[in-house]
């Protein structure tokens, strides 16, 4: 776990290369229906399980806070069993180091049946079931994690849930 601490500045600059400008965080990084899909987002709706639920409550306050949209997270197996009101314009955020978790990948399913104005996966895994089925997608380059407690995964995936929520925010004036 050490050694994947002291990892920690090398797939923090990995995670953060090629997505940043000295001016803008470069929104077209997430795919070619960023801009068109980013324009549309008036709240957020974040899946998660484990470690990536906690980054995507960490995420809540910056989403609220430096965008002002209204930002939901949920546990993925909670939020599969249960009914969902979508509010139109609502971006749909799962966070996955593996983008093979059971429980989240059924979310995704449930949620491309109701309505969401697009979905936009935080993965780990660049060929995962979670990447192929989402229509937006930011990868962390954490690399993998052989120690029990995520330690690169949980900070790459605030690094690239930080861009998102700047290119929400500059949105947002």
């Amino acid at each position: 776990m050490l050694k994947e601490i002291f990892e920690q500045p090398d797939v923090v600059a990995a995670t953060l290369t090629g997505r940043i400008s000295k001016t803008q965080v470069l929104e077209q990084v997430l795919g070619t229906q960023a801009k068109e899909i980013l324009d549309q987002v008036k709240a957020v709706q974040i899946i998660a399980c484990g470690t990536s639920y906690h980054a995507g409550l960490v995420t809540q306050y910056w989403i609220e806070e430096l965008a002002g949209i209204p930002c939901r997270v949920e546990v993925a197996s909670e939020y599969r069993y249960r009914k969902v009101v979508v509010q139109p314009g609502t971006l749909f955020v799962t966070i996955s180091q593996s983008g093979e978790t059971a429980d989240t990948l059924a979310a995704l399913r449930m949620a491309k049946e109701s309505g969401y104005l697009a979905s936009l996966a935080i993965c780990n895994v660049g060929t995962s079931t979670l990447v192929r089925e989402s229509d937006l997608v930011m990868l962390t380059h954490a690399g993998p994690e052989i120690g029990v407690a995520s330690t690169k995964a949980f900070t790459t995936q605030l690094v690239a849930l930080l861009l998102v929520t700047l290119m929400l925010a500059r949105r947002a004036g």
